[in-house]
């Protein structure tokens, strides 16, 4: 555990100028002035002979004289078997003081240097085994020796810090031991100082708080990397931590929640203890020790399990389903005999008419009597029974009200909740939707009634038109002028164009009547029996129909073929007079997620795009939805043949197919369809048929 302070203790050399000796008559005359001054201070000469000493160091270290008390071998020579030289040497300071050559060295080092020496919190050994640490500093001196002899040596001053140093080693094992103590517990635990700088965590503290030592030591709590949250969620300013509470107030703080956000996680959730701590006498702490746990675990339970609640409460009271829960009462053998009402939503009692306080607690057949008749209380013991759910639509009737009710009751434990919904209206809707059934079967049975008619009663009166003019041309020819004859001609066509227009209207109503299943349909194949039955029509234009590959889709054959062969027949005769037509048909499969695909219903998981582009007389794009309306044409019938019912035939299958058909052109360079179908279907899934109305307008031609 790192201490909230500390001191220094290395040596360090002063940096001063190589010239930095005291100067001296000679050594007796700096001796008599070591031997005047205050503190501990020794002369030693180059050889570490002492030559004088202040009284403090005598009283405090012992003086020369008290090298009799040496130890025995305290500087590696015996006393008994010293020589005369032996004890000169051990007379010295480096054999009283320097086990370890510590001092030699200092000495040396000042006096090769010439210059001041410094160190802190040395080791200074007594000739009686004793040590004490000192700061020293050694300065070098020089002088002469009576007779003219030059002599070196330094100047030694001390400083005893021997119970500073005592007391850091006695703090250092405190923090040793502390530190030990607090990486075997599982909380999280962090010291902080008086300025809020964290100084130290556990392992435990780094796994909570999902960051590592080295991100936490030195921070702040105030910094921005600290982001905290009250107990509901709420951001926790940081002047609010409750490990900063514990300095602003003085006191411990207990039990505290909050949590906090690791980088780049959702938030941790802590339980805090915060002890401030004070120096012996002190007002305000040093700093705080805190200790913490994490309860995310616990706290995301508490959350979901309030969570839980509040959204059944919600449920219960936005709901529009009448809701109840009731527990079953069981008679002496286990069998389930009544059920007591445990909980009424308000949907329930506006349509019980009953109040909530009314309900709860009664049993149901005291309160609810029909539920035995009509079959209810025999379905709600069955589900508690077997744990299968039940769900009826029932006309209950009672003195309060009298409706149409869907009923879905599931088991909870002991007993059931039953949800009721109102749909007396969806009844009635259903009823009137039967009628209205009814009557649309009705109307279009005489559709198809039409239908038969248009295909057989009107084209005999148009044959017999035709027949008979034939034959006033054939037999009577010589007699009618060529007025007459312009007129029969005109009779003709009319009956011919007649007939055509019949025609297109059954196709265009069969596109829904006369529908067959959807099955595979090979586009390649359909586009080949279409150039065959268009071979005339191209070699008399002179066209070219280029056809790519074509894939293979879910389709109706023949209104494929119908589609088709349409848009083909029209390219090939909306040509330039002065160009020969090409026909461009190309195809590619397109993912269901297109943004340029029609609206659907996501049963198809592909469409297929199919492009018939031609360089025809092309026309101006304002009219590009107007050309599928029926009978609306937008060149006359003396330059282009046709009902005007094309186009509104091919838009009628591609929306009987869930597709859609666009179209791109340009006058004089040429025209651009393009149809997009689902490429398959599930078995029996067909769109909404399209009803006649929807393309129905007024059955005139409009020639332009």
């Amino acid at each position: 555990m790192t201490s909230l302070s500390s001191s220094p203790s290395t040596r360090s050399d002063r940096d001063v100028g190589a010239d930095d000796w005291i100067a001296a008559q000679n050594a007796e005359s700096l001796a008599r002035l070591v031997t005047s001054m205050p503190g501990l201070v020794v002369l030693v000469d180059a050889a570490g002979e002492i030559l004088a000493e202040t009284e403090s160091w005598a009283f405090a270290f012992g003086s020369e004289a008290d090298l009799d008390e040496m130890p025995e071998d305290l500087s590696g020579v015996s006393k008994s078997k010293a020589t005369p030289n032996d004890l000169t040497v051990s007379s010295s300071f480096y054999a009283r003081h320097d086990a370890d050559g510590t001092w030699k060295e200092v000495v040396e080092t000042c006096i090769e240097k010439g210059r001041e020496s410094r160190g802190y919190e040395v080791p200074l050994r007594m000739p009686d085994g004793a040590v004490y640490y000192v700061d020293f500093s050694a300065r070098p001196w020089q002088g002469d020796r009576d007779g003219g002899t030059s002599e070196r040596g330094v100047m030694l001053h001390f400083v005893d810090r021997s119970d500073a140093h005592q007391a850091t080693l006695m703090r250092r094992q405190v923090e040793d031991r502390f530190d030990t103590l607090i990486d075997t517990i599982s909380e999280g635990v962090l010291l902080m100082d008086e300025k809020g700088v964290f100084r130290d965590c556990n392992s435990a503290a780094e796994k909570i708080l999902g960051r590592n030592a080295s991100d936490i030591i030195g921070s702040r709590f105030a910094d921005e990397k600290w982001s905290g949250l009250k107990q509901d969620g709420t951001p926790l300013p940081n002047a609010e931590f409750p490990f900063w509470q514990a300095v602003v107030e003085r006191e411990a703080i207990h039990d505290e929640v909050m949590g906090l956000y690791p980088p780049g996680g959702p938030p941790r959730w802590i339980r805090v203890n915060a002890q401030p701590l004070f120096e012996e006498g002190a007002i305000e702490p040093y700093g705080v020790l805190t200790c913490f746990d994490d309860i995310t675990d616990e706290q995301l339970k508490d959350e979901a399990l309030q969570t839980s609640r509040d959204l059944l409460s919600s449920v219960l009271s936005s709901s529009l389903d009448g809701i109840m829960v009731f527990s079953a009462i069981r008679d002496d053998d286990g069998d389930i005999e009544d059920f007591e009402c445990l909980l009424v939503n308000p949907q329930a009692e506006k349509m019980v008419n009953r109040s909530s306080e009314d309900l709860v607690g009664t049993r149901m057949l005291e309160e609810m009597p029909a539920h035995e008749e009509n079959g209810l209380f025999d379905a709600y013991v069955d589900v508690v029974t077997t744990g299968e759910p039940f769900e009826t639509e029932l006309h209950y009737t009672t003195d309060a009200f009298e409706r149409w009710l869907q009923i879905v009751a599931v088991r909870i434990e002991e007993g059931f909740a039953v949800t009721f919904r109102d749909i007396s209206e969806r009844k009635r809707a259903a009823q009137a939707m039967a009628a209205t059934n009814a009557k649309l079967e009705q109307r279009n049975r005489a559709l198809r009634d039409f239908a038969y008619i248009a295909s057989h009663d009107l084209q005999e009166p148009l044959r017999k038109i035709g027949a008979f003019s034939n034959l006033v041309l054939e037999d009577y020819g010589d007699q009618v002028d060529e007025t007459g004859k312009h007129y029969l001609e005109r009779m003709q066509d009319a009956a011919r164009r007649m007939s055509q227009l019949i025609s297109d209207l059954l196709v265009y109503s069969r596109v829904t009547t006369r529908a067959r299943p959807f099955k595979p349909v090979d586009l390649r194949a359909v586009v080949d029996n279409v150039l065959t039955d268009l071979e005339m029509q191209i070699q008399d234009v002179d066209g070219t129909v280029d056809v790519g590959e074509l894939p293979t889709i879910d389709a109706d054959s023949t209104q494929i073929r119908q589609l088709l062969q349409n848009l083909i027949g029209n390219a090939l005769k909306f040509h330039r007079p002065d160009e020969p037509p090409v026909v461009k048909i190309r195809a590619e499969i397109v993912d269901a997620s297109d943004e340029d695909l029609p609206a659907h219903d996501g049963d198809a998981s592909a469409f297929c795009r199919i492009v018939v582009a031609d360089n025809g007389i092309g026309f101006e794009q304002k009219y590009a939805d107007r050309i599928f309306t029926p009978f609306k044409r937008l060149h006359g019938r003396s330059e282009y043949s046709g009902t005007g019912m094309g186009l509104a035939i091919c838009r009628r299958i591609v929306e009987r197919h869930g597709g859609d058909i666009r179209v791109v052109s340009t006058p004089g360079e040429g025209t651009t369809f393009t149809v997009q179908l689902p490429v398959d279907r599930r078995d029996g899934d067909v769109p909404n048929e399209p009803s006649v109305q929807d393309h129905a307008t007024t059955p005139t031609t409009l020639d332009e």
